[in-house]
């Protein structure tokens, strides 16, 4: 039997680096961690200057759709591009 590979969650949320939010979309695919916490990886899409700042801050609190909210390290983006790509803290 073939494993069926998780599918990412997406939606609308938002993002909030030093004290300021940003409306954004999001993909996250969340995966077991060890220890009991959960590991986990995405992608962010908003307005290219937010997304700017994310990248140069390190980081940020992500809130899900459902009032969830996850750390973040933000690991990867391209100078003008309206995504970021993170990674579960």
């Amino acid at each position: 039997m073939r494993k069926v590979p998780p599918t990412p969650r997406t939606g609308a949320g938002a993002l909030t680096i030093s004290r300021q939010r940003q409306d954004i979309d999001f993909s996250l695919l969340i995966t077991g961690g060890t220890a009991g916490r959960r590991a986990g990886k995405g992608s962010l899409t908003g307005e290219p200057a937010a997304m700017r700042e994310a990248f140069r801050a390190g980081g940020g609190r992500l809130t899900l759709d459902d009032g969830v909210e996850h750390d973040i390290a933000i690991v990867a983006h391209t100078e003008g591009e309206g995504t970021v790509y993170f990674e579960l803290r």
